[in-house]
């Protein structure tokens, strides 16, 4: 398994992965838009990002090194309210084939290293109390994530969580 840049060659495979293991994306929040706009390079998708509170945004993707396939993704994307301090972990999940290898504690230890080198003081996320969440809440408490807040979601019986990693504690 290896770690590239998200790419037009990698897009779809990574949307498909995402849209499966994320059933219920937010229709301003989904996956496919925020890939798509952190390939494109033109003025009018920062224009579409800064208008939704995003200046900067950047997903990799696990490949498989036998089949060449996407197995998982991840990503960092900064808000203008927090971009001098913080990133935001983003799309971060694995192909449920390919689950229970470490395959995700590399993602997220790959996006912590990422933040870190950059000089971000917080890494922050948002998950869900979905009890379909609860091994990637145990790799992020593992990590050092603490929960910072929740927020009942709306026409759900789920919490939305947010969790935030102080950098300098992780080194």
């Amino acid at each position: 398994m290896y770690i590239e840049p998200l790419s037009y060659r990698t897009l779809d495979e990574a949307i498909n992965l995402v849209n499966k293991v994320f059933l219920n994306q937010n229709l301003f929040e989904k996956a496919s838009w925020a890939f798509r706009l952190s390939l494109k390079k033109s003025v009018i998708a920062k224009i579409v990002l800064w208008v939704v509170g995003v200046t900067e945004v950047r997903y990799w993707v696990a490949i498989d090194g036998d089949s060449s396939k996407v197995i998982g993704t991840t990503g960092l994307y900064s808000y203008k309210k927090d971009r001098n301090e913080a990133y935001w972990l983003g799309w971060t999940c694995v192909s449920s084939m390919d689950r229970g290898k470490g395959i995700g504690s590399k993602l997220v230890d790959f996006s912590i290293e990422k933040a870190q080198l950059e000089g971000k003081k917080f890494l922050r996320l948002y998950t869900s109390t979905d009890p379909t969440r609860a091994t990637a809440r145990i790799l992020y408490q593992k990590r050092g994530f603490r929960l910072i807040g929740e927020q009942k979601r709306w026409r759900s019986q789920f919490k939305k969580l947010y969790l935030e990693l102080e950098l300098s504690a992780a080194l």
